[in-house]
């Protein structure tokens, strides 16, 4: 099973995602990265902007966020097509695309 952690921006300390509702987003998550042959999620929380959790697919960080209400409001019915979302990021990160999205 994927390993998804959460992480400070600032410093790179990682916190906990303690809302009682994120428990079965991180589940939906798990399994995403599982069929998806990612061994672990990072979410990186913004210093700036703190709602914002970027995605970090295995190695590749992303120019991808996930707002922190997907997990505090347990918005499980949404996060695979967000996860998905993420993989097309890092998908055309890849491929050299990036360089776009900025």
């Amino acid at each position: 099973m994927a390993d998804v952690t959460f992480r400070n921006e600032s410093d790179g300390s990682p916190f906990e995602m303690t809302a009682s509702k994120a428990v079965r987003v991180l589940d939906d998550i798990r399994v995403w990265a599982g069929r998806n042959g990612f061994e672990h999620v990072v979410f990186w929380r913004d210093p700036g902007d703190a709602q914002k959790l970027w995605v970090q697919l295995g190695d590749q960080r992303l120019n991808y966020w996930i707002h922190e209400t997907t997990f505090t409001e347990g918005q499980h019915e949404t996060v695979e097509a967000q996860m998905d979302y993420a993989r097309g990021a890092q998908r055309r990160s890849v491929a050299g695309f990036d360089r776009f999205d900025k």
